[in-house]
């Protein structure tokens, strides 16, 4: 059982749904809407423990202010645009025969991947 604030937290993620990434910060704001008294620090403690049970997903791309937060769910890739700072899921998954061949080879075992891409969205290309 969660705590009444960590539990908010989580239904903000997930209420965003796949797809959608939320800053702490975002999250936050909201968080306030519902529960004015809630204090930044507990939003950053809830998502660090959300994170650790594996109910949210953890998201730091190379050149965002923040890491992002989206409800865990299958495993998939992401692109960051470098000009507006969008990040979108990717439908890719290194597989898992290859991640088992990499740690075979290297002596090691891989408990998770990320896969960012980064260049510009279909938006700031055109």
């Amino acid at each position: 059982m969660l705590p009444k604030n960590y539990q908010l937290i989580y239904e903000i993620v997930e209420e965003s749904g796949l797809g959608h990434h939320l800053t702490p910060s975002e999250i936050y704001a909201l968080a306030r809407r519902r529960r004015p008294g809630l204090g930044l620090t507990t939003v950053y403690r809830g998502l660090e423990r959300l994170r650790d049970l594996g109910l949210v997903s953890e998201l730091n791309v190379p050149g965002a202010d923040a890491a992002a937060y989206e409800p865990s769910g299958p495993r998939h890739a992401h692109f960051r645009c470098k000009r507006c700072g969008t990040i979108e899921d990717v439908a890719f998954a290194i597989p898992a025969r290859t991640l088992r061949k990499l740690a075979a080879a290297h002596g090691f075992t891989i408990d998770a991947e990320r896969i960012t891409f980064g260049g510009r969205c279909s938006a700031c290309s055109a």
